[in-house]
């Protein structure tokens, strides 16, 4: 574990306590994780994040009392690598899970609602759209905002078409380029849909709209409910949208969804130094452990794990079952409109040593408890990203397909210049 992503972890976990661990022993991780009744210190459930050859778990640990220091550094001293890092934080009561969550919602997504780009500081102030004519609305994903939506259009990877892009949005739509921001966990799409339609029932201005992960899913929710004529919305682009669901929220697979969670955010701190993406997608993780061990074991089967899942109804919303009633209702409902939408999807792949733990990931593709059963952006299965309904897709000619590549994934799609010149060629 990297000495930058270890304080990142540590921050993340606001009022835990932690110590970090040298020279951790491969056998005293088979018992610490060996049984559920190891888990409850005095109303307080202890975890341990190994690292085991560069590859992340979290297992659950007998743990002990943690001296009152929040960080105890022990064994060899210097810029080595720990083995292992052990949290403790106090267990949630089933009445305490709606609060904390919309308490973690607060901490990742502080603004609420719609706000304006301002052209000149390229930062975003809180604004009802104009009464008529014509806007852009940017809606981000899960453990994001819209500053970290912006941030990927402003960066400046291969040339200077990132910022020329804000420069012709701001042109296209006189200036009214917008974001909604909406919470995360503690609701899922269909409400954070409700929400938007109360910001912008006061207007009549015709909105296109840009979603990104689950917000696709707001803009689907929004466009099939509050205007499936396409009377307001005339044009979508979803990048990366689990709107068939993602396997990654699958309660059958939410050990293995925490660890590969956990090992992106350690991958895009190491690798691309994106601290800012790393710290909220860090917190999710350790939102939904905190709620996940407060009520049963990492280890826990079906159907404890389902009922624990769905006390957190924003990951809920986006599990791939065939019983999530959010999904089957909007892949249901189809859409009376599908020429409006377009999509942008990539199949990630990679041999950088920072992305190794992807190779493990993939070997699994073709198992029975595989993350993913196939192609997929790191966190949305390929397949998810294109599906409108049970027998109805976005045309091919209407999606930006990345194919199989090293380069693109669910985090970056924005700061590909084809994302940029696509969005533009769809929607201006």
């Amino acid at each position: 574990m990297e000495q930058v992503f270890q304080q990142l972890a540590i921050e993340s976990f606001g009022d835990s306590q932690v110590r970090s661990l040298h020279g951790f022993q491969r056998d005293a991780r088979v018992r610490a994780s060996s049984g559920r009744d190891d888990v409850a210190v005095g109303g307080s459930v202890c975890l341990r994040l190994v690292d085991c050859d560069g590859i992340l778990q979290w297992e659950e640990s007998s743990g002990g009392a943690l001296p009152p220091m929040r960080q105890q550094m022990r064994g060899r001293s210097g810029g080595d690598a720990v083995d292992a890092l052990e949290f403790e934080f106090k267990r949630l009561a089933p009445s305490q899970i709606t609060r904390f969550l919309a308490k973690q919602d607060q901490r990742l997504t502080p603004r609420r609602g719609l706000s304006r780009l301002n052209p000149e500081t390229r930062t975003w102030t809180q604004a009802a759209l104009p009464d008529s004519g014509r806007a852009l609305v940017l809606i981000h994903g899960t453990f994001s905002n819209s500053d970290n939506m912006l941030e990927g259009f402003a960066v400046d990877s291969e040339s200077s078409s990132q910022q020329t892009w804000l420069d012709q949005a701001i042109k296209v739509y006189d200036g009214n380029v917008y974001a909604f921001d909406h919470p995360t966990l503690s609701v899922g799409p269909m409400f954070n849909a409700m929400d938007l339609q109360r910001e912008i029932a006061g207007s009549t201005a015709k909105l296109d709209l840009v979603g990104h992960s689950r917000g696709g899913l707001v803009a689907r929710w929004w466009c099939e409910v509050f205007d499936p004529h396409a009377e307001r919305c005339e044009k979508v682009v979803v990048a990366g949208s689990p709107l068939e669901g993602t396997g990654l929220a699958s309660p059958a697979q939410l050990r293995e969804t925490l660890n590969c969670l956990t090992q992106i955010s350690a991958a895009i701190t190491t690798a691309a130094g994106w601290v800012g993406m790393a710290v909220p997608m860090f917190g999710f993780v350790q939102a939904v452990l905190k709620v996940v061990t407060s009520l049963t074991g990492l280890g826990s089967r079906t159907p404890v794990i389902d009922g624990v899942v769905a006390m957190i109804p924003g990951l809920f919303a986006m599990s791939r079952v065939g019983n999530n009633p959010e999904l089957l209702r909007l892949l249901d409902i189809g859409s009376g409109s599908a020429d409006r939408y377009h999509a942008i999807i990539s199949d990630f792949q990679s041999n950088e040593p920072a992305w190794k733990f992807w190779n493990l990931y993939r070997v699994l593709d073709t198992g029975a408890d595989a993350l993913f059963p196939g192609a997929n952006d790191l966190v949305v299965d390929t397949r998810s990203m294109v599906q409108l309904g049970h027998q109805l897709k976005i045309a091919d000619e209407r999606t930006l397909d990345f194919g199989t590549n090293d380069r693109v994934h669910h985090l970056n799609y924005f700061v590909q210049p084809q994302t940029q010149a696509f969005i533009a060629d769809m929607l201006w």
